[in-house]
């Protein structure tokens, strides 16, 4: 019985080891996480002696599934945009990075933000930012309609681009949120080793995500204050003039910039008004703390004052810049009839 015994241990001596594992269809990305769809496989060996003789190795059946496909994505602002009102095709950009691990399709929506601006876009469009400039290229960028396909670890540039209301002054802000939605349903119920199930791994776990971009006005915002003044009258003179007939009475109208940013090619009209005659050659012209420059009526506008009618009935001009923060003021003269 001894002897027996001692066969028995030496004869059931094993070891068991892993001897292969096989990954096929699909390899690591840069990411380093496997490909959906890879199939991988391994098979398990026994080793072992009887009787101190090593025997032929057995081997298992091979134990395989494919990987599953994880659906994860970002969506992030670009810098912000400054414009100003009335703009035209003011592009808006955001990145859709697909960072699952397949190649996979999202449909793409631009909403207003109704809350914790100053005001709404109301005509937009989703434009596809071929160049990546980050900004809006009639003629390069090309309209988005139906979903976009990204493959894994890249990403797209959108653009939304806006028509901007001319209602809207210096430091309002509208806001405007892009949703990325994947086309991709996710799997219900247990694992199949032989399907690839997708699994929604974004931030919200249901494979949407969104990100919101913002549009400042930075403008000039005039403002013009009129006053008249008497200068003189026929018995008075200069002292404490009164507004008789024959009296001159002065118009100032001041034009300040209080926004953020010069207002160009600023043109001032005005008209004469009734019961009184426009004195010729009394415009002058002050930018900003320059002196007053008298100016001579021309029809041509040669050094920025024209008036229209014979007798006069409006004068006009050109102050040309306005810096912000600055002023520019006109005058002229009437006398009263």
């Amino acid at each position: 019985m001894k002897t027996l015994t001692a066969h028995v241990k030496r004869g059931c001596l094993a070891l068991i080891a892993l001897s292969s594992v096989s990954v096929t269809s699909g390899a690591l990305a840069a990411a380093g996480e496997t490909t959906a769809g890879t199939s991988i496989s391994n098979t398990a060996t026994v080793n072992y002696t009887v009787g101190s003789v090593a025997q032929s190795a057995v081997n298992s059946n091979p134990a395989a599934f494919v990987v599953d496909k994880k659906v994860d994505l970002t969506v992030t602002a670009g810098s912000g945009v400054t414009t100003v009102p009335a703009a035209t095709q003011v592009g808006l950009l955001f990145t859709v990075t697909n960072t699952g691990n397949a190649s996979d399709s999202f449909n793409l929506a631009a909403t207003n933000v109704t809350s914790g601006d100053n005001f709404d876009i109301s005509t937009y469009a989703l434009y596809l930012d071929v160049n990546g400039n980050g900004s809006y290229d009639a003629g390069t960028d090309t309209a988005i309609s139906g979903a976009q396909t990204i493959a894994r670890d890249a990403s797209i540039k959108v653009l939304i681009v806006s028509t901007i209301p001319g209602n809207v002054i210096n430091g309002n802000t509208a806001n405007m949120t892009l949703t990325a939605t994947t086309t991709s349903t996710a799997t219900t119920g247990a694992e199949s080793a032989s399907v690839v199930d997708v699994v929604f791994a974004d931030a919200g776990n249901n494979g949407t995500e969104a990100a919101t971009n913002t549009y400042t006005i930075v403008t000039a915002t005039l403002s013009v204050v009129k006053s008249a003044v008497v200068v003189s009258d026929p018995v008075n003179g200069t002292t404490n003039p009164k507004a008789i007939p024959g009296a001159v009475v002065r118009y100032t109208m001041v034009v300040t910039n209080s926004g953020a940013v010069s207002a160009t090619a600023v043109t001032l009209t005005d008209n004469i008004p009734a019961n009184t005659t426009y004195v010729a050659n009394s415009m002058t012209l002050k930018v900003g703390a320059a002196a007053a420059t008298t100016l001579t009526d021309s029809s041509a506008d040669a050094d920025g004052a024209s008036t229209t009618g014979s007798p006069v009935t409006s004068i006009s001009v050109n102050a040309g810049t306005v810096a912000a923060g600055s002023s520019s003021r006109v005058t002229f003269d009437v006398t009263v009839k």
